[in-house]
């Protein structure tokens, strides 16, 4: 590894020394680093969770906003979707080859700000407030639906900003297919994807990154532009829960597969673990190494949670008894594009990165790449700290 325009050759941990020092994390608000500390909470970092198998290194995967890190797709155990530069593309785990099965040749399109999948559909959050849903067995086949517009007349109407923020597939108690969708317009909305109408609407005070609907199918967290967390009722909009305890605005988070916790995590560079049962403060503070939390997600059994920053990292932790005191670091060089485990059995976690060519200059160049790491089974080791 070298230095532009010098021929000293450096080793991984003087650059990595550069680097935690030199990267600079966004803020939207100001806040001391100190002020967090006191809550950290120590985790052991000796966790080998997951081991490498396999790094597909040209995968053109890109970013359109820095903020908005939820661009890969893992529906099923052999599927994976993520954004390229000019399409969407399908991975295959078991060939290790991609190809796109849509195309962004349109260049309002070109600008995808989230992306998620379910066995038959993919889904792309556009800028502009539009949605485009892909049968993915019917690639050429589309529907492009747009969010509720302000009324035109509205003094703030050309003000509005519709970006889709995050999306996800929900199954519903009633057995339909349903999109979540949260947006710059400060609504978090599910679509039922049978008759494509809105079968949920809520608005906040704040733009939403990102929402979860717990297990029971009626509670949903919510963060946003804001350092608050809010839980709703959905059956009543009523706010049951609003929480204070980060220090920026929020940018992802999630619940556990059972519905006992759920997760939050934003610029402040930490994740917050709550207890649903408990929500007086938060049973753990995980802090992050460089940059802000823009990812999160579960193996379905509620064995660990997968937290991704903004560039480097991505740590994983043992959520099985619902205090995480233990972890593993996954640590390379270049910013994340979208973190997945495989569904069901979370037998393989995918770890997305940027094509820094397309972005900007960098020390280190890279054409993009999605990482592979399988499971390790249990030992006694893993059992027994």
């Amino acid at each position: 590894m070298y230095f532009r325009n010098t021929s000293t050759p450096i080793t991984k941990n003087i650059f990595r020394q550069i680097r935690n020092k030199s990267f600079k994390n966004y803020k939207d608000l100001r806040w001391n680093a100190k002020n967090i500390e006191k809550d950290i909470t120590p985790v052991r970092k000796d966790g080998k969770f997951y081991k490498f198998h396999y790094s597909r290194l040209d995968t053109n995967s890109t970013i359109y906003h820095f903020q908005l890190r939820n661009l890969l797709a893992c529906p099923t155990k052999n599927d994976l979707y993520y954004y390229a530069q000019d399409s969407i593309r399908h991975y295959s785990p078991i060939t290790h080859e991609f190809e796109s099965i849509f195309n962004l040749d349109n260049s309002s399109w070109n600008n995808v700000f989230s992306l998620t999948a379910s066995k038959n559909l993919v889904a792309i959050g556009i800028g502009d407030g539009n949605y485009i849903l892909c049968d993915v067995n019917r690639p050429s086949h589309q529907k492009i639906k747009a969010l509720p517009r302000v009324n035109s007349t509205d003094p703030q109407a050309a003000s509005v900003d519709y970006t889709i923020n995050y999306l996800k597939f929900l199954n519903h108690r009633s057995g339909n297919e349903e999109l979540l969708i949260a947006s710059n317009d400060f609504y978090c909305r599910f679509t039922d994807m049978n008759t494509l109408k809105y079968s949920y609407e809520y608005k906040d005070e704040k733009p939403i990154n990102c929402a979860s609907l717990r297990n029971d199918g009626r509670t949903l967290l919510v963060v946003g532009d804001s350092k608050k967390s809010k839980l709703i009722d959905t059956t009543s909009n009523v706010v049951i829960k609003e929480i204070n305890e980060h220090y920026d605005y929020l940018f992802s988070c999630e619940w556990s597969p059972n519905g006992n916790y759920f997760v939050t995590g934003g610029q402040d560079k930490c994740t917050r673990l709550y207890d649903f049962r408990n929500m007086s403060h938060s049973l753990n503070v995980l802090s992050m190494n460089i940059s802000s939390v823009r990812s999160m997600r579960f193996t379905e059994d509620n064995q660990y949670l997968a937290v991704a920053e903004q560039a480097d990292y991505v740590h994983i932790y043992d959520a099985a008894n619902g205090l995480f005191l233990r972890e593993q670091v996954i640590d390379f060089f270049t910013e994340i594009a979208g973190i997945g485990f495989t569904p069901g059995d979370g037998n393989c976690l995918y770890i997305s990165t940027v094509d820094t060519n397309y972005l900007h200059s960098s020390i280190i160049n890279n054409y993009g790449a999605i990482m592979e790491f399988e499971r390790c089974r249990y030992t006694m080791n893993d059992i027994f700290f």
